[in-house]
């Protein structure tokens, strides 16, 4: 009897929730097929695709004879090792995503494409043997060639090329002009001395520091959870590179993940200065070369750290030794669409299965982390002073119904600034609002610019002469008469580009400089911007939450709250532990040196019992305050939730879709659900599309799981399934 040949089970990148059966071609022994490895197949009638192996057997639900074979092996070795398949497997089932797409999602976007070498070495540089210090004299007018050569010098050993660029904020053309003059050589990594990773600057850690490093490092062979709560500017980070350290005195590596991409040049710096040993960075900023340059350093362990953001998760690391992620509570650690996952919780996972720690910190921890506290799975930490000589900044709630208003700013804000600035001090003004007004009116009939894709005002952005839609991003050339009447047009609230430009009057001969998402969109902008402030260049600092997360600005003694009032009356559930997030993070920019800060905070209601408890009592006298809340009203965390969203061009298409969609969870769920809807999205008309949602919700995680993949099979069945764009969100952090 024939033997049955092997059957090659793909994961194809399409929007279907299976495996695609091939079988193998003709093969030698350098590269016979094994799970993990990519594969060139044909999927289609025309199309061909990268694929990966994720199974091999004797078996297929097709006939053999009806089964393609593949074009090609990729890999020579598995790009993803068999825990990265778990745990993509289980990614897939939890979140109830396409099993192809996930995959395709974890690999660098070098290596979805077929005619891509397999490898990519980095570039190492390095110090060549004709520096002098006359030659060195002699870069005094080429200030970023200048501070290369020293950095170098500093290092003692040779840098890898993206993070001495990210590092130093240079760019390529530096390097060229110092390879012109002979001052730096490429080093091939094979030549690199061995590994080095002992320590420079490092810092004496008080008690607290102390304990929370000791607490894990002693725990390093477990998989224990820790989250480490510590004041703003309590020296977390410290913490982080202490248990770091260990783990690297035991040949492990580490993962860090960070919230935000403009965190990372900082970061860099910190941990350049700190380790002697090679960094990899992951992030949307760099390019696809680069990200699987550095993709493969961490897979073959010649990469000893990794930072980056929430696609980092999916970085492989040849003995990973401490995973960590830092300002757990962001957000933006949650995909808000596509593949919609928690990298957060990812990282969780996958550190169970390779049975690694995890660290999650923050000042201002998610109420699940809490609430995971309190059900004792993750250990908790606590830092309960700041670092060094710096203290808590004093906080002041500025009144200011029938004060005398300079724009947004009132009155006795702009003394206070003028105080600070008079004694050589650096302030700081937040305003989550980018441009420059957020309203365009007619003076005489009260006519409003809107979007009429997504049915929301048009932000004014002074600098482009444009009005932009902050949802759509579609933009128009600002009207000089109202349409309706031809009356006078007037440009109501205010952007921090308005703010930028009432400070610049209020305060002729500072430096001013604006932080948000229009003035950072050049590359190396951020770098650029920080080092700035770090050299006490700029005075005053406006901008929007890209200043409030981590960043560490010691001459800033000031910060002030514009505008604290706008979260106040959300229909969100998670809007006040989003403001009282925000509000602290803020906050925590005051005073983190020596010297003391203050924080304003500019208000209509300061009697506001979320202001009042999070002054007196601090943060998490609060959550137990909204985790109360959350309990008597039977919200996550108490409960687990999923999110059907649906939008379509037409509203009764939404409609009709999800009304089917509720009928048919109704008849599998056996009561064990809580469903809400059709409802309207808090912003129902989006880039032209209306969008509803259909909320599960049910005590037990396995009673909202169950069901699910039955349901949605049925919705892809349904003749609207294809004019309705629908996708379903698991424990989702955002109900816009």
């Amino acid at each position: 009897m024939p033997t049955m040949p092997a059957v090659l089970k793909v994961a194809v990148p399409a929007p279907v929730n299976q495996l695609f059966d091939y079988l193998p071609v003709a093969i030698t022994t350098k590269n016979n097929p094994s799970p993990g490895m990519r594969v060139l197949v044909p999927f289609g009638k025309r199309r061909k695709v990268v694929g990966v192996i994720m199974e091999i057997t004797k078996e297929s639900n097709y006939p053999i004879n009806k089964l393609k074979c593949i074009d090609s092996v990729l890999d020579t070795t598995p790009s993803l090792s068999n825990s990265q398949l778990e745990l993509l497997c289980w990614a897939s089932q939890y979140y109830h995503h396409a099993i192809g797409e996930v995959v395709n999602n974890a690999l660098p976007v070098w290596l979805r494409k077929p005619n891509q070498p397999e490898k990519l070495q980095s570039i190492y540089w390095q110090l060549s043997d004709t520096v002098t210090v006359e030659k060195t004299e002699l870069l005094k007018r080429s200030p970023r060639q200048l501070q290369t050569i020293q950095y170098l010098q500093r290092k003692a050993t040779a840098c890898e090329e993206q993070m001495l660029l990210a590092g130093l904020s240079i760019n390529q053309r530096v390097l060229k002009q110092l390879v012109k003059k002979k001052l730096i050589e490429k080093v091939q990594p094979e030549c690199l001395q061995t590994k080095n990773t002992g320590t420079s600057s490092r810092v004496n850690l008080n008690s607290g520091q102390q304990h929370a490093a000791k607490s894990i490092i002693d725990n390093l062979e477990s998989t224990n959870v820790y989250l480490l709560y510590g004041l703003t500017g309590s020296g977390k980070t410290e913490v982080y590179m202490e248990v770091i350290q260990a783990a690297l005195g035991k040949g492990r590596q580490s993962l860090i993940l960070l919230p935000e991409i403009n965190l990372t040049p900082q970061i860099i710096q910190r941990f350049q200065q700190r380790f002697q040993c090679r960094i990899a960075v992951q992030h949307s900023g760099l390019s696809d070369r680069e990200r699987a340059r550095f993709w493969f350093d961490a897979k073959t362990g010649q990469a000893d750290i990794v930072l980056g953001t929430r696609s980092a998760v999916w970085t492989p690391l040849a003995q990973p030794g401490i995973f960590i992620v830092d300002e757990e509570h962001d957000v933006s650690y949650k995909q808000q669409d596509g593949f919609r996952y928690s990298a957060k919780d990812c990282l969780l996972m996958r550190a169970k299965k390779e049975k690694v720690p995890v660290v999650l910190g923050s000042a201002t921890p998610s109420l699940e982390s809490l609430h995971n506290i309190h059900k004792k799975m993750f250990h908790f930490l606590v830092l309960n002073s700041r670092a060094g000589k710096a203290t808590i900044p004093d906080y002041e709630l500025l009144d200011i119904r029938g004060k005398k208003m300079h724009g947004a700013l009132s009155d006795p804000l702009v003394k206070q600034i003028k105080q600070h600035l008079q004694v050589n001090n650096q302030v700081l003004l937040f305003l989550n609002r980018r441009g420059y007004a957020t309203s365009i009116y007619c003076h005489s009939c009260g006519w409003r610019s809107i979007c009429e894709r997504c049915e929301r005002p048009f932000t004014y952005h002074k600098k482009q002469q444009k009005m932009c839609c902050h949802h759509c991003d579609i933009q128009r050339q600002l009207i000089e008469q109202c349409p309706e009447c031809s009356g006078q047009i007037v440009l109501l609230g205010h952007g921090t580009e308005r703010i930028e430009e009432q400070l610049q009057g209020l305060f002729p001969g500072r430096q001013i400089l604006r932080i948000d998402r229009d003035s950072t969109r050049r590359k190396d902008a951020m770098s650029t911007y920080l080092d700035k402030i770090d050299n006490g260049e700029i005075d005053i600092l406006v901008g929007t939450q890209m200043l409030a997360k981590g960043h560490h600005f010691p001459d800033v003694t000031l910060t002030a709250i514009v505008d604290a009032d706008g979260g106040l009356f959300s229909t969100d559930f998670r809007a006040s532990e989003r403001l009282a997030q925000l509000f602290i993070q803020v906050s925590g920019r005051a005073g983190r040196s020596n010297k003391k800060g203050k924080v304003v905070v500019q208000t209509h209601y300061p009697e506001h019992p979320l202001f009042q408890e999070l002054i007196q009592q601090g943060y998490l006298v609060y959550t137990e305050t909204l985790l109360a809340d959350r309990r008597s009203t039977s919200l996550p965390p108490f409960t687990y939730m999923a999110i059907l969203h649906a939008e379509a061009h037409n509203r009764s298409d939404t409609m009709h879709f999800l009304d089917y969609a509720a009928r048919k969870v109704k008849a599998l769920t056996a009561g064990n659900l809580s469903i809400f809807g059709p409802i309207p999205s808090i912003m129902e008309k989006c880039s032209g599309r209306f969008r509803f949602q259909l909320v599960l919700q049910s005590k037990q995680r396995k009673h909202l799981h169950e069901q699910l993949d039955n349901w949605l099979a049925q919705l892809g069945d349904h003749t609207l399934s294809k004019k309705v764009r629908w996708s379903i969100d698991i424990d989702p952090q955002d109900i816009a």
